[in-house]
């Protein structure tokens, strides 16, 4: 394991994903809003989304919340709270393969339930299945 690495467990994960999530209804609302306001301009009625461009709408600004903090910072605001930080384990800045690589790793992860956060108990350098494939750790703030 790296030095700098820090282990960050299931329910820290957790914490600060429910911070962000808190964080993401805001800017749902916000694409939401925008999104009903440009329809009524070009269209002329306020109807509600189709459902799979709102659902489109969601991943995408979601997956944008997360590249902009992750590539700026290395942190999001729940991260900040609970103290830790990602980072590239080549030392380099995180680009955006490997945002890409953990958001959809950490969406199937979400929607398991949180069961695959206990791979970090069997893995080697308690790397859950999202550190690994996109090569990236924390470290303590």
């Amino acid at each position: 394991m790296n030095d700098k690495s820090y282990i960050v467990f299931p329910l820290r994960r957790i914490a600060s994903t429910i911070y962000d999530l808190l964080l993401l209804l805001g800017v749902w609302f916000l694409v939401g809003s925008i999104a009903l306001g440009v329809k009524y301009l070009f269209i002329g009625e306020v109807t509600s989304l189709h459902p799979n461009f709102g659902m489109a709408l969601v991943i995408l600004s979601t997956w944008s919340f997360y590249a902009y903090f992750w590539t700026h910072g290395g942190k999001t605001l729940g991260m900040a709270i609970w103290k830790f930080e990602i980072y590239s384990i080549d030392n380099k800045k995180i680009n955006l393969k490997q945002v890409s690589i953990r958001f959809f790793i950490n969406l199937i992860t979400f929607f398991l339930g949180g069961l695959p956060l206990f791979f970090i108990y069997f893995s080697k350098n308690n790397h859950s299945l999202s550190d690994l494939l996109s090569k990236t750790s924390y470290r303590k703030i």
